[in-house]
């Protein structure tokens, strides 16, 4: 017996009693290119901004790192979600714990460990532009490197408690609407009004030094703040744009448009911190181009 839930989601079959998943349809799978895409180019960003000479040794290498990283782990769980969706969304809500808790881990720390790395790399820009004579002796700075590993430990610490509070359901009244709200709140807004705030002091800043100095390394700075500022408000917007999803679907119970949405903004949006950095830093296009060309000349690293 088949049994359809929309046009566009795989179908379960029910043979003996067992329930067989069909993983795959066409809005999955494009999914899953996107996504395989979106992998294959963070992974070369992450090359590239290894072989710049010009980021050996500051603060900003870290930032772009852990920025493609966390695109890294999202295009990595969004893909393996929508290999099969269906198997994803019947244990994440309602599995087995020992296949829930993972899940659940998982979502969590690829959902919003993005936001959390904003946070640290808009104090990182903060102190490097509204307070550049505390700058280097800022014990911030000095252990960034240690506080992006010890973020990602305490993202991955607290989707272990979140995940074993909702599926032992250890606080009765915490439902999973409530526990959604709590999650957001908490790992998403909270973060972005942070991040907001410093960034638009930030930007503040850079109009006063735009207006007063034209030393390069002046425009080096304002080049690393303005890519920081650029992505955060497109994240802002995809943020948006999710939230309205996820109350769509809500009051619908439609999932088609949740799978149209990672399909066609949320997956291509994850390459999108490559492009505008490639854009707006030569010496990373000739890297690419040096290594396209298998060009080993090194001159092009003199410049950003």
């Amino acid at each position: 017996m088949a049994q359809n839930n929309t046009a566009t989601n795989a179908s379960h079959l029910e043979d003996a009693g067992n329930l067989i998943i069909e993983c795959f349809n066409q809005l999955e799978i494009f999914t899953l290119m996107v996504n395989g895409i979106s992998f294959l180019i963070n992974c070369f960003h992450l090359f590239i901004i290894s072989r710049l000479e010009t980021l050996k040794g500051t603060k900003y290498r870290c930032v772009l790192i852990n920025i493609a990283l966390a695109d890294i782990v999202n295009t990595s769980m969004t893909a393996a979600m929508f290999t099969c969706y269906d198997f994803f969304a019947m244990n994440y809500g309602h599995g087995e714990p020992e296949l829930r808790i993972p899940i659940m881990i998982m979502v969590l720390l690829s959902n919003y460990i993005g936001f959390q790395v904003f946070v640290a790399a808009s104090v990182e820009k903060y102190l490097a532009i509204c307070k550049p004579f505390s700058y280097e002796s800022s014990t911030f700075v000095r252990r960034l490197p240690m506080g992006f590993v010890l973020l990602w430990l305490y993202m991955f610490s607290l989707g272990v408690v979140v995940s074993f509070m909702e599926t032992l359901n250890i606080i009765p009244w915490m439902n999973s609407s409530v526990m959604a709200v709590l999650q957001t709140t908490v790992f998403a807004i909270v973060p972005n009004l942070v991040s907001g705030t410093l960034l638009v002091k930030v930007y503040r800043e850079l109009n006063n030094m735009r207006s007063t100095t034209q030393n390069s390394a002046v425009n080096e700075k304002t080049s690393a703040a303005m890519y920081l500022i650029i992505i955060f408000t497109l994240e802002m917007i995809v943020f948006l744009l999710n939230s309205i999803c996820v109350i769509v679907v809500k009051c619908t119970d439609e999932l088609v448009i949740c799978k149209i949405w990672y399909a066609f903004i949320k997956a291509p949006y994850t390459m999108i911190n490559t492009v505008i950095y490639g854009w707006r830093t030569r010496s990373y296009r000739r890297c690419v181009r040096r290594i396209v060309t298998c060009n080993q000349d090194q001159s092009s690293n003199a410049e950003i």
